[in-house]
């Protein structure tokens, strides 16, 4: 007879953990039907066995973004039929389907039991809970009910998704496409004009200068081919080292919110992102300089982060948020415009997300126009390049045929 360690639900949605004896799977679920439990997961009791049954990971396993929204549809549901937070959790702890996930529900769910509040038992898990939705959970028990400032965190996750599956989505061809042209070109380089130079050598013929300088570089590629690898490799480190300075992430930000349109996509991305967040605070009931706080981490761009903390330096000294804002340039002038209108009129989070959908909907036309140049400008730029590679290739072949 083997053992087994058990987990098991009860009808009253408790779970439970014990082992049993028995000669196979199906014995142990029989004897659990009998007891009046369900199963959630069975396996053999042992190290090797236990380590055998546990998929791989590498590094700390993370919590996906479509996760969390299910959870919190899920937590959502429960709450609006009237299940008590405690009996919600366990309910979920039993369908959460990422291991980081359920470790992070069953951690909340004691802590909870313990006599913490639910918004200071998922703030002891960070790296699942944003600061944002903890401060949401912490509104929604201040007044009473979780369920509106869950709904709340569901739609602004949802908004948040779209945008950046929008840029995702339309990055995927151009990618494809840059990756594949570079392919056919070292193929090309490495592969085509050697034949064709071993091909000229034993005709005797002159080359013309052209395809000389081409045959020399495609030599120059295939002698230091390892040391050209490895310089790329030791650039590429340099450069991820340099990145992850406050100095050299800081210059890089800058950069990105210069480039000539792409710069313009960036710096709407993070409006929409940081308008979005901060609308969801105020209207959670967060006061307006700690939602400022609260919503910098999402800008994601250190430029635009130092000047949102002289902007919040200047409030606490007295100043009023838009026109701090205003003198750091901080928006562009429309959205500067219609946030000091929902400050005055105390309705900014209103405003706040009608500035969010206006930055969606000029950041889809603004990746639209570019993905609609990005496909065609490669697609010339590839074509030329190739078409060159060949047309010097066979430059010897037309000025031999011109002499004859």
């Amino acid at each position: 007879m083997a053992v087994y360690k058990i987990k098991a639900g009860t009808l009253e949605g408790k779970i439970l953990y014990k082992e049993i004896m028995a000669q196979s799977r199906g014995e142990v679920e029989a004897a659990l039907e009998k007891e009046g439990l369900y199963p959630i997961d069975i396996r053999l009791k042992g190290m090797a066995k236990e380590f055998l049954s546990k998929p791989l990971s590498f590094g700390a396993p993370k919590v996906k973004s479509e996760e969390l929204l299910i959870f919190n549809q899920g937590f959502a549901t429960l709450l609006r039929a009237g299940l008590p937070v405690v009996e919600s959790l366990e309910t979920l702890v039993q369908s959460s389907g990422g291991a980081a996930l359920g470790k992070a529900l069953r951690d909340v769910l004691k802590h909870v039991k313990e006599g913490s509040s639910l918004s200071v038992a998922m703030g002891a898990s960070p790296a699942v809970f944003s600061r944002l939705y903890v401060a949401a959970i912490a509104a929604g028990e201040k007044t009473g009910d979780l369920v509106p400032s869950i709904t709340g965190h569901i739609e602004y996750q949802k908004r948040v998704d779209a945008i950046r599956k929008k840029i995702t989505s339309s990055a995927i061809y151009p990618v494809v496409l840059a990756v594949a042209s570079i392919g056919v070109v070292i193929f090309l380089i490495t592969y085509v004009v050697p034949s064709f130079a071993g091909l000229y050598m034993d005709t005797g013929a002159e080359l013309p200068m052209p395809t000389r300088l081409l045959i020399g570089f495609s030599d120059l590629l295939k002698t230091y081919f390892l040391l050209i690898i490895v310089v790329i490799v030791v650039c590429v480190l340099w450069f991820k080292a340099f990145a992850r300075s406050k100095r050299g992430a800081f210059m890089i930000d800058s950069v990105k919110l210069r480039m000539p349109y792409l710069g313009a996509i960036m710096s709407g991305y993070a409006m929409a992102k940081f308008t979005r967040t901060l609308g969801m605070v105020l209207a959670s009931g967060v006061p307006l300089l700690e939602g400022l706080k609260m919503s910098k981490g999402v800008l994601a761009n250190l430029v635009l982060e130092e000047k949102l903390e002289r902007i919040i330096t200047n409030t606490e000294h007295g100043g009023v948020v838009s026109d701090s804002m205003e003198r750091e340039a901080f928006m562009e002038p429309l959205s500067m415009r219609m946030f000091a209108v929902g400050e005055r009129s105390a309705s900014l989070n209103v405003i706040l997300g009608e500035i969010a959908d206006y930055h969606d909907q000029d950041l889809n036309h603004k990746v639209g126009i570019l993905t609609n140049f990005i496909e065609p400008a490669l697609m010339v730029v590839m074509g030329t390049i190739v078409a060159v590679i060949v047309v010097l290739m066979y430059l010897p072949i037309f000025q031999m045929g011109a002499n004859i």
